[in-house]
């Protein structure tokens, strides 16, 4: 099984074949035995960290393996989610640190750090549904919509031959996206999911960031603006990559619809019509 963890302390013995480390699940502390050969190989003494592990039949943890996560989210973000996310809801948020550490432009880090700097934006975000009945639209189903958002839209600008700088922007674009859908929570404490224009409220949350943006990196300023502006298909200028962002996102919004329409239906149903429409699958 893997898991992410915080490394408080770990034992490097040069005399013993088994050592002992200790770890943070959330605010849990966790004692963990593993090799020596292990522990001495593993550079650091503490941060986040992505264990291999089994149980044995006394009950005690084995590490087979560390991974070092890179310090993009602070304990207290780590503590957070862990405490708001159900246990099969964990595997988000290895998706979510993970797409952090793809963010690797210097004038980007600031949309990185950006969440270690708002605990309660995070909080919002990783526990808010995206919609009211339309797609996503359950606890965590902003975050869920989000890295999927990210992860297309990043993996396709990609494949596409993308400079390095447009694919990052498409990742940072696709995560913060509908950041204005916790507005409401955030800035007026209503904790129900309000409709309105989060497009633009996105930028309300974002201005600190987008401010600093623009004057490192105007031309950037301008294409990070451009793809989280409120979509117009008569807008006279658009940047390429604005195009698999939207797709990202539609494509991420019409799988999540399908996927509630079948919800309840037997595995050998092929077809359901919704509205004018019939929407089709393969039996399961």
């Amino acid at each position: 099984m893997k898991q992410l963890c915080w490394l408080t302390r770990i034992e490097r013995s040069g005399h013993l074949p088994i050592t002992v480390c200790e770890l943070l699940y959330g605010n849990d502390p966790i004692q963990a035995l593993l090799t020596a050969d292990t522990a001495s190989r593993y550079p650091y003494e503490s941060g986040l960290v992505e264990i291999s592990y089994e149980t044995n039949r006394q009950g005690h943890i084995i590490i087979d393996a560390l991974v070092a996560v890179p310090a993009r989210i602070s304990y207290e973000l780590y503590s957070n989610a862990i405490s708001r996310l159900n246990r099969g809801r964990l595997p988000l948020l290895t998706r979510f640190v993970g797409l952090l550490g793809f963010i690797t432009d210097p004038c980007l880090q600031r949309f990185v750090s950006y969440w270690s700097t708002q605990p309660e934006q995070f909080n919002a975000f990783i526990t808010m549904p995206a919609s009211y009945q339309d797609h996503h639209a359950f606890p965590h189903g902003l975050l869920v919509h989000s890295l999927e958002v990210a992860e297309l839209a990043y993996s396709n600008a990609l494949r596409l031959h993308h400079s390095a700088k447009e694919c990052q922007l498409a990742l940072v674009a696709g995560l913060f996206h509908d950041l204005g859908k916790i507005y409401s929570q955030t800035e007026a404490g209503i904790h129900s999911y309000q409709t309105g224009a989060h497009e633009c409220l996105s930028f309300a949350l974002l201005a600190s960031p987008m401010e600093e943006l623009a004057r490192e990196d105007w031309d950037c300023h301008r294409m990070l603006s451009s793809m989280l502006a409120p979509y117009s298909k008569h807008r006279s200028e658009q940047y390429a990559i604005e195009g698999i962002l939207r797709n990202a996102d539609h494509n991420s919004c019409q799988s999540a619809r399908s996927h509630m329409l079948f919800e309840d239906k037997p595995a050998h149903f092929r077809f359901i019509k919704h509205g004018d429409r019939m929407i089709r699958r393969l039996p399961t």
